[in-house]
């Protein structure tokens, strides 16, 4: 019975959440992105489009990027693009190198970028590696001018070998945190990381209601899950700041 309960709470919290998408032109109301329109053909987190509408979205994660406020931003592991569109047309960066292995995904970035007007600010590459990151960059690019954006579900314990990490030293980064069978990839990666930078770990997301009116009107059960991520643990990023 939990099973299909479950099941059904997911496909009406889909639902809910693209009905809210629908009612505001797939376009975000609040928060650090305002007025950033949202591809409708979604390739990734289909279920969480309200949350980016309404400015929820690993909120945590938009309001260290504004405090950052990098002219480069190197999103690794793209998606859609909500954060590389995002930042660029926001202005918290002026050139984003979107990585992206899916070509669903390559697809709906470029959409989205000119739906935003911004294309000529994006550079859309495929998958990458710690092998061939280096290369499908700028040979010039000043990496203390760079914000790094990690989300890679579960790669981030590979590609951030000492090599890369040296030359990204100047580099603020921010990494999503998978959870992994061997519990040892987080240990070692946090001794790496810790060489060159200071780390601070970000739980979570924080919720702020205060403006958006169409959700303070909405049952409790609506509102969370509008807010909702669909994670099957809770989020956690690292984020790491130059010695």
């Amino acid at each position: 019975m939990k099973k299909i309960l479950y099941k059904l709470t997911k496909k009406y919290w889909f639902l809910l959440s693209l009905d809210h998408a629908k009612k505001n032109d797939f376009t975000v109301k609040n928060g650090l992105f305002k007025n950033l329109k949202i591809n409708k053909d979604i390739s990734w987190g289909k279920a969480d489009i309200a949350s980016k509408v309404y400015g929820l979205y690993e909120n945590n994660i938009q309001k260290v990027l504004a405090k950052i406020k990098k002219p480069i931003l190197i999103d690794i592991g793209a998606a859609d693009g909500f954060f590389a569109i995002g930042c660029i047309y926001s202005g918290i960066s002026k050139h984003c190198y979107a990585f992206e292995q899916s070509d669903l995904g390559r697809s709906a970035l470029a959409k989205t970028a000119e739906m935003n007007q911004v294309s000529e600010n994006i550079t859309i590459k495929g998958e990458v590696t710690n092998q061939n990151f280096l290369s499908l960059l700028p040979q010039n690019i000043d990496f203390s001018k760079a914000i790094v954006l990690c989300d890679i579900e579960g790669g981030e314990y590979s590609f951030f070998t000492e090599k890369i990490l040296k030359k990204l030293e100047k580099s603020h980064i921010i990494i999503e945190i998978h959870r992994t069978q061997n519990k040892n990839d987080e240990i070692k990666l946090m001794k790496r990381v810790k060489k060159s930078f200071n780390v601070s770990v970000i739980i979570g997301s924080n919720n702020d209601f205060s403006n958006s009116p169409e959700l303070q009107e909405m049952s409790d059960i609506d509102r969370n899950l509008i807010a909702c991520e669909g994670r099957s643990y809770i989020g956690k990023w690292w984020y790491l700041k130059p010695l």
